[in-house]
């Protein structure tokens, strides 16, 4: 019987034109940290992690081969945790955020943490569905329940309290002033410190390659004001409990998508009308 071939995920069937291509726009001949991440780069990270989840028993040799056989080239394996699949939805996901952005006014980034989780092994059962609609909720009642919002989940490791942290990035395109500080004050009651972060999009390229990164790193001391500390790789426990939660999910399980839907699979578009700019 002739082989089925099976139809390429969304995120694979375009590429983004040039004005919107974060591999174009923060290209590879700049340095770790202001170049959008190269295959070459997205290859290293793959064998790193293939070496990580075999190199103790409490590692996974099941998604090490995955990784193995989809540097290989055997197949494409669309995992979320493959650096190689991940830099494809990425440089997809980032060029359709820059094209529905552009032009838009009143463009405001938050980061909310949603939810503490320790120690490893309670992290698998963390789902995001749920938070989706709790987001919702808070924006419809700040006044934001009109206003297009475009986000991304990632769950982070802080070492120093030995917890993950769930948290999501958003993208919130208009709404009023008084709608975004009522947001804002709808987190104060968290127990989480600094539980949200917003600023405004003045740098497009830069501050949207961040609203979704599968990252396998952490940053071990605290930040010092507005400078980030240096970023670690995890260390193989707690590297193989990510992969592990990651691997419970599809790309598309990682997006959320408020007033915004994908038209023709490849293409996100705006579908309720910006609320009035502050």
């Amino acid at each position: 019987m002739p082989k089925v071939r099976r139809r390429p995920p969304f995120w694979r069937r375009r590429n983004p034109a040039r004005q919107y291509d974060i591999a174009l726009l923060r290209p590879k001949d700049g340095p770790k940290g202001e170049r959008f991440e190269t295959v070459q780069d997205a290859r290293a990270k793959s064998a790193r992690s293939e070496q990580l989840l075999r190199s103790f028993s409490g590692g996974n040799r099941e998604l090490a081969e995955f990784l193995q056989e989809c540097r290989a080239g055997d197949y494409e394996c669309d995992k979320p945790f493959c650096p190689i699949c991940a830099r494809v939805f990425r440089r997809w996901f980032i060029g359709e955020l820059l094209r529905v952005t552009k032009g838009k006014e009143a463009v405001r980034i938050y980061t909310v943490l949603l939810k503490e989780a320790a120690p490893q092994d309670e992290i698998t059962n963390l789902g995001l569905t749920s938070y989706g609609h709790l987001l919702r909720k808070r924006l419809e009642r700040a006044g934001l329940g009109k206003v297009p919002v475009i986000g991304g989940f990632e769950i982070v490791y802080k070492a120093k309290r030995r917890i993950w942290v769930l948290h999501v990035n958003l993208v919130v395109i208009g709404g009023e002033k008084t709608a975004h500080n009522k947001f804002k004050q709808s987190f104060e009651s968290s127990d989480m410190e600094r539980p949200i972060i917003g600023a405004k999009l003045k740098d497009a390229p830069e501050q949207l390659s961040y609203i979704l990164k599968f990252g396998t790193y952490h940053r071990p001391y605290e930040q010092q004001g507005s400078a980030k500390s240096p970023a670690k790789p995890l260390n193989p426990k707690e590297h193989a409990a990510l992969l592990k939660w990651m691997s419970q999910f599809e790309f598309e399980d990682f997006l959320l998508l408020i007033n915004a839907r994908r038209q023709g699979g490849t293409r996100i578009v705006l579908t309720m009308p910006a609320a009035t700019k502050s």
